[in-house]
């Protein structure tokens, strides 16, 4: 089985070195597409002997990603961005499991950095990890590896994805992750780069209507963007036309809540709510809300709820703490 590694990339010196440092024992082939770099990138994919491309870039990511495939000769493609990483025991295991499989696709785990405890789904950094600083990481299944094949390509120009062109009973979850260093590089911010794709998200959705693309749109719109009234009318689109309705319409309540139109934001939490959806960073907001109206039962009840979904930090787990003892003193319940 030969398994190729291919990349698009566009002054990545900061992380690139390491990203094929960790990969280049373990594929056979490094196939670095350039999109205009001029910080030393190309030098560095050099130094690894990497199959080296320039590609002419017009703000489409499915069309770059897909020109990098038809560049790769392995039986396998494995698709890294330059501040990416995944572990030696993990390689091994991948090629491994690749080797011999019915499967077509295989999601990874996507660990993204960050120091945000409030991050929805966020979770503490074991030791051992490789998480260079950061105190935790939220986690996105991503379809990474996957047969090289004609019929096996990137669609979407923004936020490019494989999974609709691999059938469902032949795409598999793994639990190896790829760390992903998000925040890391002081001179490219996260919000700098997410105001970017967010004008190629407008202008992708203007012609062509998605709800995962209206769910991506909003979330960067909220948390880099800080356009709630935005955020709220994507997240609510996305929710209408069927993606991840529960989820979507947490996002539509957390920009009402940032709004603090709290009468619309408790609306859009109890429909996902309703439909058996929960997360500690929801709950929180609900509880937040129910103090306001003097409700601090309900609160001490969702509070509760936080604490045993999890996710949310030491330190904002220590402040809800602090919060229910605070509430059941009112209360008269301590």
């Amino acid at each position: 089985m030969k398994l190729s590694l291919c990349m698009i990339v566009r002054n990545e010196a900061f992380f690139l070195r390491d990203c094929l440092a960790a990969a280049a024992p373990y594929v056979d082939e490094l196939v670095v597409v350039d999109t205009g770099s001029s910080d030393g990138t190309q030098d560095i994919a050099r130094d690894f002997d990497a199959r080296l491309f320039e590609y002419t870039w017009h703000d489409d990511y499915a069309a770059a990603r897909n020109y990098a495939l038809a560049q790769a000769t392995g039986d396998w493609i494995l698709v890294l961005d330059a501040d990416e990483l995944i572990t030696p025991d993990d390689y091994q295991r991948l090629r491994e499991l690749a080797d011999d499989t019915e499967y077509d696709g295989f999601y990874l785990e996507q660990r993204n950095y960050t120091g945000e405890q409030r991050s929805a789904g966020w979770r503490a950094s074991p030791p051992d990890a490789p998480s260079r600083g950061f105190g935790g990481y939220t986690v996105n299944p991503i379809l990474r590896l996957f047969r090289r094949r004609a019929d096996i390509y990137y669609q979407s120009p923004i936020h490019e994805i494989v999974d609709g062109t691999i059938a469902g009973d032949k795409r598999r979850h793994l639990d190896i992750p790829i760390h992903h260093y998000v925040d890391a590089n002081p001179d490219r911010p996260r919000a700098q780069r997410s105001l970017r794709y967010l004008e190629l998200m407008d202008r992708a959705l203007a012609s062509a209507p998605d709800g995962r693309l209206y769910h991506i749109a909003a979330s960067a719109a909220m948390y880099q963007a800080g356009d709630y009234a935005k955020a709220h009318n994507y997240f609510r689109e996305a929710a209408r036309l069927g993606y991840d309705p529960a989820r979507s319409l947490e996002g539509a309540g957390e920009a009402s809540y940032r709004q603090q139109d709290y009468g619309v934001a408790m609306d859009h939490y109890q429909q996902a709510y309703a439909r058996g959806y929960r997360s500690a960073s929801m709950c929180l907001n609900m509880a937040n809300i129910r103090v306001r109206l003097g409700q601090r039962r309900e609160a001490i009840a969702l509070l509760q709820q936080c604490l045993e979904l999890g996710g949310l930090g030491p330190d904002v787990t220590d402040v809800i703490r602090r919060n229910i003892d605070t509430l059941k003193r009112k209360e008269g319940l301590a």
